[in-house]
Formats: C-alpha cells, structure tokens, sequence
C-alpha cells in the first residue's frame, strides 16, 4: 500500500521564498534607486557638488548602476520562469557588462580615494572587487555549460548588487556618524552575502536520501 506524504506546513513556504525574496529586492530598490540615482542622472546641482572633480565618472557609474540593477533583475525572472527565454542570453550579458562598468568605475574611484576616507575606500573598493568576482565567475560557469554554478553565482552577484539599496536606504533611515557609516557599509554587503550563501549551500548539508538523521 502507498503511503502518501503529508505536506511539511511549511514546504510550499519553502518552495515560494524565492520569489518572495526577489520581489522584496525590486520593492526595495525602486523608491531607493529614485532617492540616490534620480538626481545624479538628472543633474542635481546639490547632489553633484559633493562629486565635484570626478562628476563624469559618477555620471557614468550612475548609468551603469541603473543598466544593472535592473537587467539584473529581468536576467533573474527570466531564469527562473523561462518566459522569454530566446532573451536570456542577451540581458544577462546587458547586466555582466554594465555591471562591469559600474563595479570598474567604482574601484577605480575608491583607488585613487576621491572622498578622502580610507574606510569608506577600503569597503567600497572590496565591494567592487568581489562583483567583479562573482560575475566572473558567474561568465565562466556559463561559458563551460555548468548551468547551476552559474544560477549561483548569478544570484550571489545579484545580492551584491542590491546591497547598494541596503546601504542607501539605511543611510536614509538611520542617521550615522561618519565612523558608523563606515562600519555600515562593510555590513550592508557583507551580511546579505554570508545569508545569501547559507541560503544557497543549505540543500548540500542535508540528510542523504535513505540515510537516518
């Protein structure tokens, strides 16, 4: 006689919080992308004062961002849904190459420390440097036909990415001090990666299939 399993009252949580989790990034990432992006984009005189010297690179990475944040975002959906699949390979290039641009922009602003803060640098500049990687690795995976390294890889930079909203939106809500905001940033993008990471290597620490826990 068949024994039917009895769903996990949890499970069908389980299966849907990904998307949950790509819905809350978008959520997040619009108001916060308007707040910072908007007026550099648009010229903002009292944002640009303070990139004063270096205000076509910041131009530049803000158009960079913009491209990746969001083709990021489209190369995710179409991954994971298939819809519109015969576009995949072009978007996630889109977002590889602005990502490229906007993380290159970014260390070379850190290296020659525009804003005269060796924390601010240091953190910002590993920032880049590890998407960098990440995307990297993500090309490799891709280039090789090794399909899941490179959905992994994909959504580590992704998370990457929105740590940008993170930062931002903390900024905005929680007035620090120059040091505290230091520290901040550092935490903004390393703590979404650690749970990102978790998120992603908790299936392989699993019970085996047939074997007692």
């Amino acid at each position: 006689m068949a024994v039917t399993e009895i769903p996990r009252p949890w499970s069908s949580l389980a299966r849907r919080t990904p998307a949950l989790v790509f819905a809350a990034a978008l959520v997040t990432a619009l108001p916060i992308w308007w707040l910072v992006a908007t007026p550099i984009l648009t010229g903002a005189p009292e944002r640009l004062a303070r990139h004063a010297g270096h205000t076509p690179w910041i131009y530049l990475h803000a158009v960079t961002g913009t491209v990746m944040l969001f083709s990021g975002a489209a190369a995710l959906w179409i991954g994971w849904t298939r819809r519109l699949f015969a576009f995949h390979r072009w978007v996630g290039a889109t977002y590889l190459l602005s990502g490229a641009g906007a993380a290159g922009v970014a260390l070379a602003l850190t290296l020659v420390n525009v804003h005269h803060s060796v924390a601010q640098a240091s953190a910002t500049g590993t920032l880049a440097a590890v998407w960098l990687g990440a995307a990297a690795m993500a090309f490799r995976a891709v280039r090789h036909r090794r399909i899941d390294s490179h959905k992994a890889w994909v959504i580590r930079s992704y998370v990457l990415t929105w740590s940008f909203v993170f930062c931002r939106g903390l900024g905005k809500v929680l007035p620090m001090s120059d040091a505290a905001s230091d520290a901040a940033l550092w935490m903004t993008w390393i703590g979404p990666l650690l749970v990102c990471e978790v998120a992603l290597q908790w299936s392989a620490g699993a019970p085996r299939a047939g074997v007692a826990s």
